[in-house]
């Protein structure tokens, strides 16, 4: 066992917050979730059928290792309605979720030793397979009275000679912020290599709706199914790569994963048959209960600071709570039975935040917030 390797590596906590909740649950206790960011919206027919459909075809071998054509042809058809871009399905893999996206991307383009360039607060994953990977992490820190925008001119003296990659998570988990045009142009202008995590795209009722391929065409996007078509279980995702790289992608994708689930492949054309009305009606909903648990964290005395654009999640600053995020949110667990996600997975100088997921129904955002009042109340 490579035991410095493993010790090195940080938990999910999220994922431990969760666990911890499920054996609460498997005790009796009533937890409520506001810790992961899962949607809980039924899965479109349309996603159903199509699965079913190829399940009764027979349809259910491997598929061609960087995915089934006709999904790579229509994700390349939704680029061009949405962002008027032309994407060849020839760059496109479809792989298990986006995190294996995010594995081959890496793997396809950093070597031992690379600098890599995280934008701070971070997905939690980042700088975990940097080091299982062998690279250096350096982290940029954005700020809240900045709206968790990257500061261009600071970002300019930040990077060197030494960074090869940078990683963007736009629109981001955990602030909901989408990152402006001026700065995927300025990110474009730098001529290093982008890997945009774009799994929230889409799920954007402020800002615009951009990929960074508006902007950087040799950047690498990571994108899926999970969020917007509330896919979480069917571990969908897709990868786009420069021409150059996607030989590579698929060597990497045959010795590693063989091709992504069909079955789910067979969804996800279905999930791209649902029509924008209905789309606009869950930006909609999600826009009502981010309004309403802004609202509700402002008569708490929590003042958030910004307002998310985009995904399902707040980012709150509990400082005047609590110094270490973690301790904190298993207390709230303990005490009140209210799972949240401790800000000491987006990273260090976060470590006083915790994150709120608006991904659940009305009730059960409001019955977490009747618990995160308790626990002020009567443990602070």
């Amino acid at each position: 066992m490579n035991e410095k390797l493993i010790s090195s590596i940080e938990p999910f906590y999220v994922m431990e917050i969760l666990e911890k909740a499920n054996k609460l649950e498997e005790k009796g206790r009533k937890i409520v979730h506001l810790e992961i960011g899962e949607p809980t919206e039924s899965v479109h027919p349309f996603i159903k059928k199509e699965a079913i459909s190829g399940i009764n075809r027979n349809n259910d071998k491997y598929s061609h290792s960087l995915g089934l054509p006709a999904l790579r042809n229509s994700i390349s058809k939704k680029y061009f309605k949405d962002f008027n871009l032309k994407i060849s399905p020839d760059r496109m893999a479809i792989t298990t979720g986006a995190s294996s996206a995010l594995v081959l991307s890496l793997l396809a383009t950093m070597s031992k030793g690379d600098e890599v360039v995280l934008v701070e607060p971070y997905y939690p994953c980042y700088p975990q397979l940097i080091k299982i990977f062998g690279g250096k992490v350096k982290i940029f820190t954005t700020r809240l009275d900045e709206n968790f925008q990257i500061n261009t001119s600071k970002f300019k003296s930040f990077i060197s000679s030494k960074t090869k990659l940078i990683i963007l998570n736009s629109p981001s988990n955990p602030t909901g912020v989408s990152q402006s045009a001026k700065v995927l142009k300025f990110l474009s202008s730098l001529k290093i290599q982008i890997i945009s995590d774009e799994i929230y795209q889409g799920l954007n009722y402020e800002a615009e709706t951009k990929t960074i391929l508006n902007y950087a065409p040799s950047a690498i996007v990571v994108n899926g199914f999970s969020k917007l078509y509330s896919m979480t279980g069917w571990r969908l995702g897709h990868l786009i790569v420069p021409m150059k790289l996607i030989r590579g992608v698929q060597k990497l994708q045959q010795n590693m994963f063989i091709c992504a689930p069909v079955i789910s492949q067979y969804g996800a054309i279905g999930a791209l048959r649902i029509s924008k009305n209905e789309i606009d009606s869950l930006l909609s909903e999600y826009k009502a209960k981010r309004d309403f648990m802004l609202s509700a964290l402002n008569d708490l005395g929590i003042d958030v600071g910004y307002s998310p654009d985009s995904s399902f999640y707040v980012f709150c600053n509990m400082e005047k709570y609590c110094k270490d995020s973690l301790k904190f949110s298993l207390d709230i667990l303990n005490r009140v039975g209210l799972a949240v996600a401790p800000g000491r997975d987006f990273g260090p100088t976060f470590n006083g935040y915790i994150r709120l997921s608006y991904s659940s129904s009305f009730k059960n955002i409001k019955n977490g917030l009747k618990r995160l009042k308790k626990y002020i109340k009567e443990y602070t």
